[in-house]
């Protein structure tokens, strides 16, 4: 059958990563991002393809709403939900002193409440057509992390928001399962990107001996690519995944 999906944070390394797997195995894909530039530039990477951007800010319902239709309208139909949309917020904070309302609010909003509308949005049309793929993005430092905040800056919201994904996650994939729908979290570890992207960046900022310190918890002795991660998300999506539901699946190289 032809596959359609919505992926939000499409132009983010990961999301490129993402987006491009999709399109190669033949996925209708509508992209939505905050960046217009940065999604004109995915899409015309992958030109030829039924591949289409929304530009949206993912913690407001209206542009949730919008940013369905459009999918809706140009796909018929919604299968596939892909929440990667999330980030730290852009303070850098050190103790929960250090934390606003707005800012705690803000990251929430950002990583949970993101993924809570996205999913509502979709879930009749998945619910009628007896089949969808919903992959939620948490982070292995929903588990906590030691030492001072590298590259997360809101560390104790995003952890806490993160935390809040997989208990959504589980709690979604047992609601919904009658209906044909999986729904899955990837964990990622360390996920560096290409030069230039905001992780990549934040990493490279750092001295050294911070950067090994990072990467000593992973006995592969590196850090994980976009593409590691979109090879997990293909899996969970295909067909074949019918049966993997309320996962939370570290991508990680054996880190936790």
């Amino acid at each position: 059958m032809k596959r359609s999906a919505i992926v939000t944070g499409a132009a983010g390394a990961i999301g490129r990563a993402t987006v491009a797997r999709l399109a190669a195995s033949g996925f209708g894909i509508m992209l939505v991002d905050r960046d217009e530039e940065a999604l004109k530039e995915v899409v015309g990477s992958i030109a030829g393809m039924s591949v289409y951007s929304h530009v949206a800010d993912v913690t407001n319902p209206e542009d949730v709403r919008s940013a369905t239709e459009h999918a809706i309208a140009s796909f018929g139909t919604v299968d596939t939900l892909i929440n990667i949309a999330g980030g730290g917020g852009p303070k850098k904070t050190l103790s929960i002193e250090d934390i606003d309302l707005d800012l705690w609010n803000h990251v929430m909003a950002l990583n949970v409440t993101s993924t809570f509308l996205f999913s509502q949005a979709v879930m009749a049309g998945m619910s009628k057509k007896g089949f969808g793929r919903i992959v939620n993005f948490s982070s292995i430092l929903a588990f906590g992390e030691k030492g001072p905040p590298t590259t997360v800056p809101g560390r104790l919201a995003y952890a806490t928001a993160k935390a809040a994904l997989i208990g959504l996650t589980a709690q979604l994939a047992k609601d919904v399962g009658k209906n044909g729908i999986t729904v899955n979290c990837i964990v990622p570890g360390l996920i560096l990107g290409q030069p230039g992207t905001r992780v990549r960046g934040r990493f490279d900022a750092l001295p050294d001996s911070e950067q090994a310190r990072m990467l000593e918890g992973y006995p592969s002795g590196r850090a994980g690519t976009s593409e590691d991660v979109a090879t997990a998300v293909e899996f969970l999506v295909s067909e074949g995944a019918g049966y993997i539901s309320g996962v939370a699946l570290p991508v990680d190289g054996a880190y936790l």
